[in-house]
């Protein structure tokens, strides 16, 4: 997730030197994704983080008590999570539509594959990561 992360920045990095309003878009996108990744990077992240310590039986309890931590607050910002991947998409559609008005083939891309990864995350590792957290809350305490 975080290599993923880090090349959508470089992406939106591209996306936003480019001229006309697609680049201005791409600014305003970055803000409102900005705050949305800093919170699945500090809760989401470190659940799926301790997926391999579930599976193999080797998960410790200081970790499982930060977890169980993380697993509440991450319920917390989850319906919120999600829709700010609806906000999320409707920017990316708005950029996709001007991008492509105005050439620019990087806007129309970098918008697909952000609308993938999110669906991706929504699909597969929000669950994850809840799951994790579930498991982890539930393992009895020493």
């Amino acid at each position: 997730m975080q290599e993923e992360h880090d090349e959508i920045w470089r992406l939106l990095v591209e996306v936003q030197s480019l001229s006309g309003k697609t680049g201005a878009l791409a600014e305003k996108l970055a803000k409102d994704l900005k705050t949305h990744i800093d919170k699945e990077e500090s809760l989401a992240l470190p659940l799926l983080g301790i997926l391999p310590d579930l599976v193999n039986g080797r998960l410790g309890n200081p970790t499982a008590k930060r977890a169980a931590m993380l697993h509440a607050m991450f319920e917390k910002e989850y319906p919120g999570m999600i829709h700010g991947h609806d906000v999320i998409r409707k920017s990316l559609a708005h950029l996709r539509k001007i991008g492509a008005e105005e050439g620019h083939l990087t806007a129309v891309r970098f918008a697909d594959a952000l609308e993938k990864h999110s669906q991706e995350e929504e699909e597969v590792l929000y669950p994850a990561a809840l799951l994790a957290g579930e498991l982890a809350s539930m393992k009895p305490r020493r």
